[in-house]
């Protein structure tokens, strides 16, 4: 299934081809990414990592940035 992952901050965007019944973590792994560290939004709801993804599913990464 074919999903686009626009990463932020940077406004980079990738177009990804993941296997079906791919999750929101399969993602976030393919990306490189930590999850631990970084939020996925649907239509601006954030959503949860273990969430199946659907086919065309247009999906923001956002990178969570804490400190003092």
């Amino acid at each position: 299934m074919r999903i686009t992952a626009e990463l932020i901050p940077g406004h980079i965007t990738k177009d990804l081809e993941l296997p079906e019944g791919a999750s929101g973590y399969d993602l976030i792994k393919t990306l490189n990414l930590a999850p631990d560290v970084h939020i996925l939004a649907r239509d601006d709801v954030p959503i949860p990592i273990d969430e199946t993804l659907r086919d065309g599913d247009r999906l923001r990464v956002i990178a969570v940035v804490s400190g003092g």
